[in-house]
Parts: C-alpha cells; sequence; structure tokens
C-alpha cells in the first residue's frame, strides 16, 4: 500500500497491489495448487473407467452399380429418415420401454452418414455400446435400406417386360448364331454368311450386357456394393480419458488459483477499504462466504 499526498497535502490511498505480493501468495501456496489439480486429474483418470464405453462402427457404399445409379443424398436422407430409424431401433432392441420419439431421438444420435465430396461415396458410422452392438446397428440399416433402391410399381414392371423381351431377342439371336455357325463349319456358307455370323456374335454380345444391366436395375443396390463392409471396432472412442483427467486438472487448477487469491487479497487489502469494498464483491459474485 502506498501513500502520496495530493496539492492540498491530503493524504489518499492508492489503491494497488504489489504484483511482488502476486508472487509471494503463489510461492507460499505451490503445493495446493499442484497437488489439488494433480489429484482431481488422477481422480478422474480413474473414475472415467467406470463410465459406459461407447464403440463405432463404419461401412462404406458405392451408390454407382453398372448402368444404374441413385442418388447419393436420396440414400442418405432416406437413412435418417424417421420411419427408418424407428424401425432400425426397435429391431435392434435398444430400447423396448422407450418411446416412439425418444427412440428416434436416439437412434439419430448413433447414426451418422457422410457423403464423398469428389466420390460420392456414403459412409456409415454407428455407435453401440459394445463393438457388436455397433456392428449389428450398421448391418440393420443396410438391411432395411437396400431394397428401398429397387424399382417398384410401374417401373418395375416395364423393366421387367424390356427383360423379357431382350431375352427373347437373345434366344433368337444365339438359334441364327449357331445354325450360322454350323454351316460355315461345313463349308456352305459365304462371304454373306461369316459377315452375318460375325454381327451375330456382336449383336448377342450387347444382348447379354443389356440383359445384365436390367437385371441390375430390377435388383437394385446390394450388400456387394459396399466398399467396406461393416467394421468390428476394437478400441472403444468414449470416454477420452485423457480428455477428462486434463479437463478435470484445469477446472480444479484454475479453482484453486481464485480460491487463494481472493482469501490472501482480504488479508491484503484489509487496511484499504476501497480494495476490501471490491475483494467483498467479487467474493459474494462466486458465492463465496464472508
Amino acid at each position: 500500500m502506498m501513500i502520496k499526498s495530493s496539492a492540498n497535502s491530503t493524504p489518499e490511498i492508492e489503491d494497488e497491489i504489489d504484483l511482488l505480493d502476486l508472487f509471494v501468495i503463489l510461492a507460499e501456496n505451490i503445493k495446493p495448487l499442484v497437488l489439488i489439480p494433480l489429484f482431481a486429474g488422477i481422480t478422474s483418470f480413474g473414475l472415467s473407467f467406470l463410465l459406459p464405453k461407447t464403440y463405432e462402427s463404419q461401412s462404406i457404399l458405392n451408390p454407382n452399380k453398372s448402368d444404374f445409379s441413385i442418388s447419393s443424398a436420396v440414400i442418405a436422407s432416406h437413412i435418417k429418415s424417421a420411419d427408418m430409424l424407428a424401425l432400425v431401433g426397435n429391431k435392434a432392441g435398444l430400447d423396448s420401454n422407450a418411446s416412439h420419439a425418444k427412440l428416434i431421438k436416439k437412434m439419430d444420435t448413433l447414426v451418422r452418414v457422410n457423403i464423398g465430396k469428389q466420390d460420392q461415396l456414403i459412409t456409415l458410422t454407428t455407435q453401440g455400446g459394445s463393438p457388436e452392438s455397433a456392428q449389428n446397428l450398421n448391418n440393420l440399416i443396410w438391411k432395411f435400406t437396400l431394397p428401398y433402391t429397387a424399382p417398384r410399381g410401374s417401373e418395375l414392371k416395364n423393366l421387367r417386360d424390356q427383360l423379357e423381351k431382350e431375352k427373347e431377342r437373345l434366344d433368337s439371336g444365339l438359334i441364327l448364331e449357331t445354325s450360322t455357325a454350323k454351316t460355315l463349319k461345313n463349308g456352305n456358307g459365304g462371304e454373306s454368311s461369316a459377315r452375318l455370323y460375325s454381327e451375330l456374335l456382336v449383336a448377342n454380345s450387347d444382348r447379354l450386357k443389356r440383359i445384365s444391366n436390367l437385371n441390375s436395375r430390377i435388383e437394385g443396390l446390394t450388400l456387394e456394393n459396399l466398399t467396406q463392409q461393416p467394421t468390428l471396432p476394437e478400441l472403444d472412442i468414449k470416454p477420452n480419458k485423457s480428455l477428462i483427467a486434463i479437463t478435470s486438472t484445469l477446472v480444479a487448477g484454475i479453482f484453486m488459483l481464485i480460491f487463494i487469491f481472493l482469501q490472501n487479497f482480504s488479508a491484503i487489502a484489509k487496511n484499504t477499504p476501497k480494495q476490501a469494498e471490491k475483494i467483498q464483491r467479487i467474493r459474494m459474485a462466486l458465492k463465496f462466504k464472508k
């Protein structure tokens, strides 16, 4: 505390605390400032082993299939729809006593879908209390989502009609190809038969490709389109024990620092009314007892 005189020699108290006082406070309380936060960190680290663990399973879907593709955004939207989340949640047996709304909300926190900006691949991430439950949830989502990509109604009927016609044309083409091959083999065919045989080979090959593509479109996406099958995690992602320990140590250190400073500032400022008033206001604001 410093005392100075004004122009009319009236003493005034300069409400300043020497910086050296702060270092003295720190030096005198170095042990509790170090040991108590360290104890809090070690304790919280030990207690974190008692917290429920969370595991994460991932899978990747390629929405493009030969001559057939479906929007990645449409698939992702379907996965995160309320109906799909409720269906999968019930099948997984997450919480049979939970209401419909609570089940959807819980599933929404356990399921995450990301779409690649360049390749448009769909990454599905699911969480569970065990490696098996996380993987099972991932499998269930694909089990009920992939059939959704298959055509329905009039679209399915049109595709099946096209498939039947292509098969009939292929059968006719194969019969003609076989007969032409026999003619050429017997040496009865000329240049025109050879040209016809060549054209039939190309036409039948193209028709086989069209039939394959039609079958793919009718079938929709399947598990074969998963470029990565649902993984069985080995390590838990939560709780983050190191983060819990560090956070607890820092919080305890800050509270100890505030507590020690307030206690010692009261002693330093006990003879300075203005400082004492300010310290008291701080203590009241932080709910310390008088």
